[in-house]
């Protein structure tokens, strides 16, 4: 897990794949910050939209609305 925080924490510009809501998405992204207690909280921006993903949410892949995530390091 720390070594997946660490990367995420660095991986402004790569790209984020997943659904949401049932919706296909991929996208880029372009923040990230650290959360209080032992997680990053990710902003990922898909043209128009825009999504904060928590990277535990990241980690499990499938959680709440957001389902099959990938994240593609550089």
């Amino acid at each position: 897990m720390n070594n997946f925080m660490n990367a995420l924490y660095n991986a402004v510009g790569c790209e984020v794949s997943g659904f949401h809501d049932g919706v296909a998405f991929l996208g880029t992204i372009t923040e990230t910050r650290v959360k209080y207690g032992n997680d990053i909280r990710v902003t990922v921006v898909d043209g128009s939209s825009t999504y904060l993903i928590d990277g535990t949410e990241m980690l499990a892949g499938d959680i709440g609305l957001f389902k099959n995530l990938h994240v593609y390091f550089k």
